[in-house]
């Protein structure tokens, strides 16, 4: 019964004398597009955290020097949001493919050799990084966490806030790099290149 159901789906998604391992693909593209549309919401969230830190420095400076009535609190304040809009700004910059490369000659190559690139630099260099990020940072949130932890130099809550933003960093990161690996898997797959963004 169970299996009858199973080639009926197969059938529905992609029709008759459907391939198990194209049925697998399809599934990869959906999870490697789930996780980029997890960064998308964070990254196009974090957006307004800008409007908010500009208003916030905007404010400060009048505060300060004309009513003298600016405090530490807001510069505070204005470093946790500037963190949390840098630390998500980072995956989503990598999930458009916006951030800045390193080599000149990426845009000369074909589709398939962007696609290895893309792999080899993701699992080479950016998964071990992030797995060392995120072994050493996670006791360190997780302490800032359980104290609570406040600025050092004016007492102000919201501190651990600055650290959490780095354990968030590690997970939206990793997401888009899952999500990388497997668009770029796909495209060096037996099909062809495929679509790689």
């Amino acid at each position: 019964m169970r299996e009858s159901k199973r080639r009926a789906h197969r059938r529905q998604v992609c029709g008759e004398g459907c391939n198990p391992g194209l049925e697998i693909m399809m599934r990869l593209r959906r999870l490697a597009e789930g996780l980029s549309t997890v960064v998308d919401c964070a990254g196009r969230w974090a957006s307004w955290l800008c409007l908010l830190l500009v208003l916030l420095l905007f404010l400060q400076l009048p505060l300060r020097d004309i009513v003298h009535g600016g405090n530490n609190a807001a510069n505070d304040f204005g470093q946790i949001i500037f963190a949390n809009f840098v630390m998500t700004g980072i995956p989503f910059a990598m999930r458009w493919d916006a951030h800045i490369r390193v080599d000149i000659f990426h845009q000369h190559f074909s589709a398939r050799w962007r696609a290895f690139i893309e792999l080899a630099g993701t699992v080479l260099f950016v998964l071990p990084w992030l797995a060392l990020l995120g072994w050493y940072a996670l006791p360190i949130v997780m302490n800032s966490l359980g104290e609570a932890e406040r600025f050092a130099e004016t007492y102000t809550p919201g501190y651990f806030m600055l650290k959490l933003a780095l354990l968030f960093f590690v997970v939206l990161l990793a997401f888009q790099a899952i999500a990388n690996i497997i668009r770029a898997s796909l495209a060096l797959g037996p099909r062809g290149p495929g679509e790689f963004r």
